[in-house]
């Protein structure tokens, strides 16, 4: 009896200990609710807070319209679209193109090729300062000037063309293509936009150009020079020119 006695007596304090922790539960499970939800941020109770008419229009949004993104995800977006079509982890820099320029060590070459023989001369000279520091593009069209207008003195060596062979900061060639003049027996004198010129027998190679205007000579020399004069000798050349230079 006494073993009876106390089995019930220790099942009964076991049920009433499984009780009153069962009511501890509840009543921590409680308090906890009710603190969260009135340390809850606003943000949240805002939500919480909506009426169902708003919770209805905001389940109407359009599910295809874009979500706003951050503006840290449109620069990358950006960055990928600019460098689209390279390696993974490969970016290409902008690439700096440095022009070459000509300077005061670069060897000037000057090749004078003669039309009527085909020889050639090679000569290398300083370069002329007015060259030092141009690029490519701006010493082609000195060039181009040069050959435009030409020094007086070039012309009556016979200038008539340049080419430029080869451009670089170490060297640069130039070829100046010459008619030279040859010996002559006799001459013609022409005027062309009003200034005297002397050719040779063929009347294509000039043998001088001068600066003597047709306006100023006596109106008889000046119809014999538009019909074209002809001189008979170097003599008789040098007596015109030197009566008529001023």
């Amino acid at each position: 009896m006494r073993r009876r006695n106390s089995t019930g007596r220790r099942i009964g304090l076991f049920a009433l200990g499984l009780l009153f922790c069962g009511l501890t539960g509840l009543t921590g499970s409680l308090l906890g609710a009710r603190l969260a939800q009135r340390y809850q941020p606003d943000t949240v109770r805002q939500e919480d807070a909506q009426t169902p008419e708003e919770q209805s229009d905001l389940a109407s949004v359009d599910p295809a319209a874009p979500e706003a993104t951050p503006r840290w995800h449109d620069q990358v977006m950006e960055a990928h679209e600019e460098n689209e079509g390279e390696p993974d982890g490969l970016y290409s820099a902008p690439v700096i193109s440095i022009q070459e320029t000509l300077n005061a060590e670069t060897e000037y070459i000057l090749r004078e090729k003669d039309l009527l023989s085909g020889l050639e001369m090679e000569i290398s000279e300083d370069i002329p300062d007015m060259f030092i520091g141009m690029n490519r593009e701006q010493f082609l069209s000195a060039m181009e000037n040069y050959e435009a207008a030409p020094p007086l003195s070039e012309k009556e060596r016979g200038f008539v063309s340049l080419d430029v062979l080869s451009f670089a900061p170490s060297r640069v060639v130039v070829q100046m293509n010459y008619r030279y003049v040859q010996p002559s027996d006799s001459f013609y004198i022409m005027a062309i936009n009003d200034l005297i010129v002397v050719y040779l027998e063929d009347r294509q190679t000039v043998y001088q150009y001068t600066n003597i205007r047709l306006s100023q000579l006596p109106q008889q020399l000046q119809q014999r020079i538009i019909g074209v004069m002809h001189v008979t000798d170097e003599e008789s050349l040098y007596d015109f020119l030197e009566n008529y230079t001023s």
